[in-house]
């Protein structure tokens, strides 16, 4: 785990999707702000008074959805662990233990928020599974988007000393994990049971991870496009022109491809205009960087917004529907759209690429002295995953849903959406890594010789894939170009690049 000194304090503020990542993959030591914990405390005796007090409190002192009219304990010490067990249900394959641990440390930070009527031992309690990397096994499917009930429910339940953990990365029972780390397991009281459950923590963390690979597919895929623009010998000239009368994330983008050419100057082919997917790529990587952007600013801030029932505001218990972020979900809806734009222009330079032509380059990019098929077929392959990209568009976040005896008429279905753009983001880093052969093929059959960012994506090629004289299978020099492209220390030459280019952190700095 991570040193002292790598510490996080949250109190209650919004996350950077950055903070979120390292607290994923264990390397922030967070912990609670005590000024925060007197807040926490104070809506907790909040709840408690409303319960001596004898008023009924949901989920407190009533059961949950159908039965919310029956009395279930209207004692402040009444055990509520039952209520964790019976929302228990998720299937399916685990959560990485980097989401789940991103979702902790949500579900503390919103805590942290002091509305939420939970005990500070219950904020501690997560805190310390984990100090001791205890990470509770958590399927993936019980989630309609409406709180991770049964999601969360999983982690509480590894809280009580039952179901299963990773124990420093070791699988093992909840109960043994706890014993080791000398921890006792919780009992829930009063509206911890609910707080533990009710709470859309893991899918905003879900979310945060996506965004994150997301933004560096864009980015990526904007290194190899400019490779690509570059065989191709495209005129760079529109992506200046964008600089002047672009938007301003048009703009940027359109600074940046522009000093990619400035630092691979090569020699436009003798077009008046180029096909409208290298004139536009600004546009459309601008556009496409732009929805990301402003998704994980809508999660980052999701990180801050408690979103339980029922909440304590000004000292008072009272009901909510904030277990509803559909401004988030249609959000991160809107990402897919911006995704699939990329995916075309990706396919249609691809198009462009393999089929020559321009002046520059041979049918399929093999010798017309040779028999080889080359890469013609390959444009298969990249219609294929355009078209898997294009199939996760349609809208779910308004599907209809009735559960709870009429009490739980709406739903927003985001774990869904974030599923979905997964999906996107995988078919779009093989779609980048046939664009960088491509590219790298046609770069070597003109005797170009790249440099800066082209040169980047160029070695990262040629490193284990050579250059195609006679037919082979391609299967496997696919697969590692996509590997290649996607290893920490050329996503670090790309990012570098882009940010010394640009100050516009909206696109490349999350």
């Amino acid at each position: 785990m991570a040193s002292p000194r790598d510490t996080v304090t949250l109190d209650g503020s919004a996350l950077r999707l950055s903070t979120l990542s390292l607290i994923g993959r264990g390397l922030l030591h967070v912990v609670p702000c005590e000024t925060r914990l007197v807040e926490v405390a104070t809506a907790y005796e909040a709840v408690r008074g409303a319960v001596e007090g004898g008023r009924p409190l949901y989920g407190v002192t009533t059961g949950v959805g159908a039965i919310k009219d029956r009395a279930v304990a209207l004692a402040a010490s009444a055990d509520r662990t039952d209520l964790v067990r019976a929302h228990h249900f998720g299937v399916g394959e685990p959560l990485a233990p980097e989401i789940v641990r991103a979702g902790i440390a949500i579900r503390v930070n919103t805590a942290l928020s002091g509305m939420v009527g939970c005990s500070p031992e219950l904020v501690r309690a997560y805190v310390a599974a984990l100090d001791a990397d205890i990470v509770p096994v958590v399927r993936r499917l019980g989630s309609i988007g409406a709180a991770d009930i049964g999601l969360m429910s999983q982690v509480a339940t590894a809280l009580a000393g039952e179901g299963q953990v990773f124990h420093r990365g070791v699988l093992r029972s909840a109960a043994d994990a706890l014993r080791a780390a000398g921890l006792t397991p919780l009992v829930f009281r009063l509206k911890d049971a609910l707080s533990a459950v009710s709470t859309n923590a893991l899918t905003i963390a879900s979310a945060g991870a996506t965004l994150i690979d997301a933004a560096q597919t864009v980015r990526v895929a904007m290194a190899t496009g400019s490779s690509a623009a570059a065989a191709l010998r495209a005129s760079p000239e529109p992506w200046r022109v964008a600089i002047r009368i672009g938007s301003p994330r048009e703009a940027a983008a359109g600074t940046v491809l522009t000093a990619v050419a400035e630092a691979f100057p090569w020699a436009p082919a003798t077009h008046l205009h180029d096909p409208l997917s290298l004139r536009m790529m600004a546009q459309i990587f601008g556009a496409s960087a732009g929805v990301v952007a402003f998704a994980a600013a809508a999660v980052e801030a999701a990180t801050a917004r408690p979103d339980d029932n029922p909440v304590v505001i000004d000292g008072i218990p009272m009901a909510s529907g904030g277990s509803l972020p559909l401004e988030l979900a249609l959000t991160l809806q809107s990402v897919g759209p911006g995704l699939a734009h990329l995916a075309r222009n990706i396919l249609n330079r691809i198009v462009l690429i393999a089929n020559g032509g321009r002046g520059v380059l041979p049918a399929n990019l093999v010798s017309e002295t040779t028999d080889a098929t080359g890469f013609g077929p390959l444009v298969k392959l990249a219609g294929d995953l355009a078209s898997r990209v294009m199939g996760e568009l349609a809208p779910v976040s308004a599907m209809p849903l009735l559960i709870a005896g009429g009490m739980e008429d709406e739903a927003m279905f985001a774990p869904l959406i974030v599923e979905r753009l997964n999906r996107q983001v995988a078919a779009l880093k093989m779609m980048t890594a046939i664009e960088a052969l491509l590219a790298a093929q046609g770069l070597d059959m003109q005797g170009m010789k790249p440099a800066g960012l082209v040169a980047a994506v160029y070695d990262s090629v040629r490193s284990e894939v050579a250059f195609l004289h006679k037919d082979r299978a391609l299967s496997l020099d696919i697969e590692t170009i996509e590997r290649n492209l996607f290893q920490p220390a050329l996503l670090e030459t790309v990012r570098n690049f882009y940010e010394s280019i640009t100050t516009d952190e909206l696109i490349f700095s999350r």
